[in-house]
């Protein structure tokens, strides 16, 4: 039988005192390792699971801040170990799995899931800003958009009159678990025994989460168990299924704990796995990638057309006096490679009106205005002793 289970008739009578059950962690969770709630504090108090499951939902956004849409549930996945979890979220994710394997062994709700869920939701605390101050809580606090009805969200009119939400008009979700108030009402804990039952705190809103998976029936070490809790949690089958996924990869150690001042950086996501973009553009990005990737460069073919001379909009210098003034534009003229036809060159040069050209300055002007390049030393040579034969 399930451990801390009330009847239906006790549900709202629990839920009241639920806050004062909580204790430090006890000796249970000073074993494991895990820091308490308060320094130098050890308490066996847990906290008591209702035994049926809520009626509400805790979240209602079907696609939650916390990830990036253009990375989707296969990009997010692929950099959890890089994006990490801060620590003060990983602490609380650990000390809210010792509380309620204690209230309710039967539950077996994993740390992973309630991670899981955190990074859906508001990527363990970090989006809009925030971070995680020493004592858990998101600063400056997060809140998720208003619960208007428009564009595509719930509607839920205000339930705690601004109080938690800090709109006294429409709900908003608030917090790294992102609960909506009026649940958070029902479900809210006092998990670090600080006085205050508040969802800005990720210890209060982990083991509240918890609490919330675990009530009712039903064995989170199970696929349809969990499955179907993370529904009741938010009733998106999108939603559970990124949930389920990055807690899978969670358990198999795909993560890293990071400091609580190191905010998440924005995936690098390639056009051709953009989830926020329809599937015909994604496979016209490939396609687009592959194109380029196979198209050889100006490098790849300059050997191949070395041999080749192509026409220039160069205009062709023209001397003012053979006293080696400056010379000036006049006619354009074709321009040969780094290695071209040299002689074919002096040819078209020498074809206009151009007076003769008595020094090496004048002729190596002329060669390089009409496309030889300075750095082809052998090409340049020859041009220059073509032009100063020909003067």
């Amino acid at each position: 039988m399930r451990a801390g289970k009330l009847t239906r008739w006790q549900k709202a009578g629990a839920l009241v005192p639920m806050a004062v059950l909580v204790g430090a962690w006890g000796v249970a969770l000073a074993n494991s390792g895990l820091a308490s709630a308060v320094d130098g504090q050890s308490d066996s108090d847990i906290p008591a699971v209702p035994s049926t499951a809520f009626d509400d939902p805790a979240s209602v956004q079907e696609t939650p801040a916390g990830i990036d849409p253009r990375a989707g549930t296969e990009g997010t996945v692929a950099t959890l170990s890089t994006d990490g979890i801060p620590n003060a979220a990983l602490s609380a994710y650990k000390r809210a799995e010792t509380l309620l394997a204690q209230a309710d062994a039967g539950c077996k709700l994993p740390w992973s899931v309630l991670a899981a869920i955190g990074r859906v939701e508001s990527n363990h605390g970090r989006i809009n800003g925030n971070s995680l101050d020493a004592s858990g809580a998101a600063t400056p606090g997060i809140y998720g958009p208003q619960l208007d009805g428009s564009s595509g969200f719930a509607k839920i009119s205000d339930t705690d009159g601004g109080a938690l939400d800090q709109d006294p008009v429409y709900d908003r979700a608030v917090g790294p678990m992102q609960f909506i108030p009026g649940t958070w009402k029902s479900v809210g804990v006092d998990a670090d025994n600080d006085g205050a039952k508040n969802p800005q705190d990720v210890d209060d809103a982990a083991t509240s989460a918890g609490i919330y998976l675990c009530a009712g029936p039903g064995d989170l070490s199970t696929p349809d168990g969990l499955r179907t809790a993370v529904l009741r949690y938010n009733q998106s089958d999108s939603y559970a299924s990124t949930v389920i996924a990055i807690a899978d990869a969670y358990a198999q150690g795909n993560y890293t704990a990071a400091p609580n001042t190191v905010g998440s950086s924005a995936p690098l996501v390639h056009r051709g796995s953009d989830q926020s973009i329809s599937e015909s553009d994604r496979q016209a990005a490939i396609a687009a990638e592959q194109q380029a990737k196979a198209t050889p460069t100006a490098t790849e073919t300059s050997g191949s057309t070395s041999s080749s001379t192509t026409p220039s909009t160069t205009t062709t210098p023209k001397s003012t006096s053979s006293s080696g003034s400056t010379p000036q534009p006049t006619t354009a003229a074709p321009t040969a490679s780094s290695s071209g036809n040299v002689t074919q060159l002096v040819e078209d040069i020498t074809e206009g009106d151009i007076p003769a050209v008595t020094t090496w300055a004048e002729a190596k002007t002329l060669c390089v205005a009409n496309g030889v390049s300075a750095l082809d030393l052998i090409g340049l040579s020859n041009c220059i002793s073509d032009l100063l034969k020909v003067g």
